[in-house]
């Protein structure tokens, strides 16, 4: 087969992509690639799988740091190691891993009591590195951030058909929904120390009296009888900014000083803060999901997961953290 049937061949596949109904069924079942319910025949309606439950990512920290300090020898015993307890950790908590690319595992859950299971099955990885891994592999500061989702994700088999050793090289499975991009966030912030520039601007901000539209807008038509004042208020306003909002607020004028959008400007102070997020990440959805099936838990009564103070980005509503392990005697 030359180029030009290939290229022929493979134009004709994402016509029929393109042109054909895909319709996804429910399940409470984590699908797999053998799954008679997944096809992507062409010329066929393509069936996929809709799930609503919680998944799962985990991966090393400082994989790239531990690969250039440590032996390539020692880089394969750790990943061997922590990769086969994942995968048996997360049987033994009813997940099933559907993805493992270089140091990141997705593990998916079956939909009944997901939400104890997935984080029963975080707790168990975050005690394996801790106290487990960081033992047996002496001279290494072993860490692993993991990160929890709950809702609806939809699963598609993409590939294509193949015989022998390369079959199921050429196939896989696709998980589409919010779940799967926040959880892949939340991984990559957990167990993590990041350092944020703010600034603490003083300003006189603009007087609302200068704008009597404005006052109009809010008080009614006793406002456009009030004088037109300064253009500042007299109450000085402190606000906290981060550098892309002090970068968009403050220009310089064409005598060299500080000007605000937002007001009159007085001073500034540049401060460095360092945060770190703990090693397990869940959202409000899987904490509610936790709390609702676990009222009497420990971690629930005592307070154990807590409220992130700061923004992850593209992930919307709250999220809680802990650095929870089991306490085996």
């Amino acid at each position: 087969m030359g180029m030009k049937e290939i290229l022929e061949e493979i134009d004709k596949d994402i016509a029929d992509v393109v042109g054909t109904n895909f319709i996804h069924n429910l399940t409470s079942i984590v699908p797999n690639l053998e799954d008679v319910g997944l096809t992507y025949e062409r010329g066929q309606e393509k069936k996929g799988k809709l799930i609503n439950t919680c998944v799962l990512f985990v991966d090393i920290r400082n994989s790239v740091a531990l690969t250039e300090k440590h032996h390539t020898q020692t880089m394969g015993r750790i990943y061997t190691a922590f990769t086969k307890a994942v995968l048996k950790v997360a049987r033994y908590h009813g997940g099933h891993t559907r993805n493992i690319i270089g140091d990141r595992v997705m593990i998916v859950f079956p939909c009944e009591n997901c939400c104890t299971n997935a984080v029963d099955c975080a707790i168990s990885i975050n005690h394996i590195a801790k106290n487990i891994i960081n033992k047996k592999i002496v001279g290494i500061d072993f860490k692993c951030g993991i990160g929890i989702d709950l809702g609806e994700l939809r699963v598609i088999k993409v590939g294509i058909q193949r015989r022998g050793t390369e079959k199921g090289e050429n196939k896989g499975l696709v998980w589409v929904g919010k779940p799967a991009n926040i959880v892949s966030r939340l991984t990559d912030n957990a167990n993590k120390t990041f350092k944020e520039t703010l600034y603490k601007v003083e300003r006189y901000p603009f007087n609302p009296f200068r704008f009597p539209q404005l006052l109009h807008s809010i008080y009614g038509l006793g406002a456009l009888k009030q004088p037109n004042t300064s253009p500042y208020s007299p109450i000085k306003q402190s606000v906290i900014m981060s550098s892309e909002e002090f970068a968009k607020e403050v220009t310089i004028n064409s005598s060299g000083k500080f000007d605000m959008l937002g007001g009159k400007f007085i001073s500034f102070k540049r401060n460095e803060i360092t945060y770190d997020y703990p090693s397990i990440l869940i959202t409000e959805a899987v904490y509610k999901g936790l709390k609702k099936d676990n009222a009497t838990r420990n971690d629930i009564l005592g307070g154990l997961w807590k409220e992130q103070k700061h923004n992850i980005k593209d992930v919307s509503g709250k999220i809680y953290g802990s650095n929870l392990n089991w306490k085996v005697s």
